[in-house]
């Protein structure tokens, strides 16, 4: 990421144009809602009365009792491990040894996934990561494109201030990507004015880190606003969460391009070993990291919002496999059935992706 990406003030208001969505008024908008969205209280401001303590009290202590006896007593493989009393040496009280036994050993149970060679797991797996990650994407992709000029210029902009701001928190590329994805599943159902775009593009960058992060590593809101939204106070940040997740029905997580990216790659690297070889440095992880600056600078385009991320993805592993394999047709043929693409519908997004890579 470059470095010193700040980006200059915005406006904290919250004005967005009125949007129908179903069981919502036609007259409030995201900014209305983010505005009237009651925050809760702290913790350490809410107050129990002594009855509620002395209950909670009682409790613990009942589900204290529940706990699980301590690891010394607990049956391993049908028998128990009884705890060593203090005395004389139970090795000497036991006897002789007994005969070893002549039943072959009990198997450990199976792997949850399969791996093969460089750690990419079989097939099989791959395709049934490929249909959770379609059905995710069927559920709640909902295509569009931009209308107002000033809107498509604005969008490109702040998503690549985005992708280029300093990432001093050591965010993943799967956090950006996700962010990249709420934030377009937003601008394509609800009309935001110009000088909000800022702000929606920091809240669904928050957002995502929530869902991709681990919990320790999420900063703090203050320190968040530093470095993202300077400008902003905690409160607005929060409210405007509060109406995004609103807006998206509290369901962030749908299949992000980048997932479609990783699937395909590794269905490549699987069906056809020798595309190693032709890779830089022989290493799929570089690989993959180099198309995914690829991808992420192809989601700046205001054209490939009418496209799914599966879509994309797709178009960006065929393009570098044309450019590494002179012969792939089988190749292509097999990621077109495999992601239930047409070839028309491959042959637009290619083109308008060659386009947004030649900027980059």
């Amino acid at each position: 990421m470059a470095s010193g990406g700040q980006h200059a003030p915005q406006n904290s208001g919250s004005e967005v144009r009125s949007f129908r969505c179903p069981g919502k008024s036609s007259d409030e908008s995201l900014g209305e809602m983010a505005l009237r969205c009651p925050l809760p209280p702290r913790p350490w401001n809410v107050s129990l009365s002594a009855a509620i303590r002395k209950s909670f009290s009682e409790a613990c202590l009942r589900d204290a009792l529940r706990l699980r006896a301590p690891s010394w007593t607990r049956s391993v493989r049908g028998g128990m491990l009884a705890r060593p009393a203090a005395g004389p040496d139970p090795a000497a009280a036991r006897g002789p040894p007994a005969a070893p036994s002549t039943q072959p050993p009990v198997p450990s149970p199976p792997r949850l996934m399969q791996k093969t060679w460089g750690g990419f797991p079989d097939q099989r797996r791959l395709l049934a990561y490929l249909t959770q990650a379609q059905g995710r994407e069927a559920r709640l992709w909902r295509g569009g494109q931009l209308q107002q000029g000033e809107i498509c210029e604005a969008f490109r902009e702040v998503v690549l201030w985005l992708l280029s701001v300093e990432n001093i928190f050591d965010f993943s590329q799967t956090t950006f990507n996700l962010a990249l994805t709420i934030f377009s599943r937003l601008i394509v159902s609800v009309k935001i004015k110009k000088h909000l775009l800022h702000c929606v593009t920091v809240t669904s960058l928050r957002l995502a880190t929530k869902v991709n992060e681990e919990e320790e590593l999420i900063p703090r809101i203050k320190d968040f606003i530093k470095h993202y939204g300077s400008g902003y106070s905690p409160n607005e940040l929060l409210r405007m969460e509060l109406a995004i997740l609103d807006r998206l029905h509290w369901d962030l997580y749908i299949g992000t391009p980048l997932d479609f990216l990783s699937i395909f790659h590794a269905l490549v690297v699987l069906g056809w070993p020798h595309v190693k070889e032709l890779m830089p440095q022989r290493n799929p992880s570089l690989h993959v990291a180099s198309l995914t600056r690829q991808l992420q600078h192809c989601m700046a385009g205001h054209q490939l919002l009418q496209f799914k991320g599966s879509t994309l993805a797709l178009v960006i592993i065929t393009l570098e496999l044309e450019r590494l394999m002179p012969d792939c047709c089988t190749p292509i043929s097999d990621l077109l059935k495999k992601a239930q693409v047409g070839i028309g519908q491959w042959n637009r997004c290619k083109e308008l992706v060659k386009e947004q890579l030649a900027s980059l």
